[in-house]
């Protein structure tokens, strides 16, 4: 799946479709512009009840990021419902 902005995209790791890997490419005119990241994405038997658990694999500095590569922004453990799915966020 590929998102609607170029540099964005995530495909199921293998057969399981619980477990996918993501890339995004660092913005134009960022400090992260040049960069490309690869993030896990695994999804729990009761998406989209409960959100994915997302990391960056590539190392990522970011203030919302913690050294192993966790997205530490509780809202994302909030906001996910069965109408915010993965498809439908950017």
């Amino acid at each position: 799946m590929s998102g609607g902005d170029l540099g964005v995209s995530a495909f199921p790791e293998g057969e399981n479709i619980f477990t996918w890997i993501g890339t995004i490419e660092g913005g134009k005119g960022t400090p992260y512009e040049g960069l490309s990241y690869k993030l896990s994405l695994r999804f729990p038997p009761n998406y989209p009840f409960k959100p994915p658990q997302v990391k960056f694999e590539t190392t990522c500095f970011h203030p919302n990021v913690d050294q192993f590569g966790n997205i530490c922004l509780d809202i994302l453990q909030v906001f996910m419902n069965s109408e915010n799915k993965i498809a439908n966020t950017r």
